[in-house]
């Protein structure tokens, strides 16, 4: 970018002569480091989306078959929790403890797709997925 000066007339009044002297351009909007430019308020665009790095295609089909595999489990579980409900009585921390197992497994699952363009943060949190999966299994083997 070059520099660009405006020239305005300023006047001496004392002496009554015209000079010029040199006002630096104002700032254009787009220029300048990225948080200068962006205030908290301006929604992303498209250059802010393409920034982000993609995922290695292998780091992304891990995820999804860890995640798919969890997911299965989860459903036998669940499903076994529901008939329990239904047949049986189960005990009374039973369904809020489930309930809230579930959703922290859920939540990990999520967040391990929202990192996987990170290199093992994915991997972790699907750990901690399946470490929440094995206590909503010792729950319902211990609750029926």
């Amino acid at each position: 970018m070059v520099n660009q000066t405006y020239a305005t007339p300023t006047s001496g009044a004392a002496t009554g002569t015209t000079s010029q002297s040199a006002v630096p351009a104002p700032a254009r909007p787009g220029t300048g480091p990225r948080n200068w430019t962006r205030g908290l308020t301006t929604p992303l665009t498209r250059r802010d989306v393409d920034d982000a790095p993609e995922p290695r295609l292998r780091q992304l089909m891990g995820v999804c078959a860890w995640a798919a595999v969890l997911g299965g489990i989860g459903l036998v579980v669940g499903i076994r929790g529901l008939v329990g409900v239904l047949a049986a009585n189960p005990p009374g921390w039973y369904e809020p403890a489930i309930s809230a197992v579930g959703l922290t497994g859920i939540a990990f699952t999520v967040a391990a797709f929202l990192t996987v363009q990170r290199r093992g943060l994915p991997f972790a949190l699907l750990g901690a997925a399946t470490g929440v999966l094995a206590i909503a299994l010792t729950l319902t083997a211990k609750a029926f």
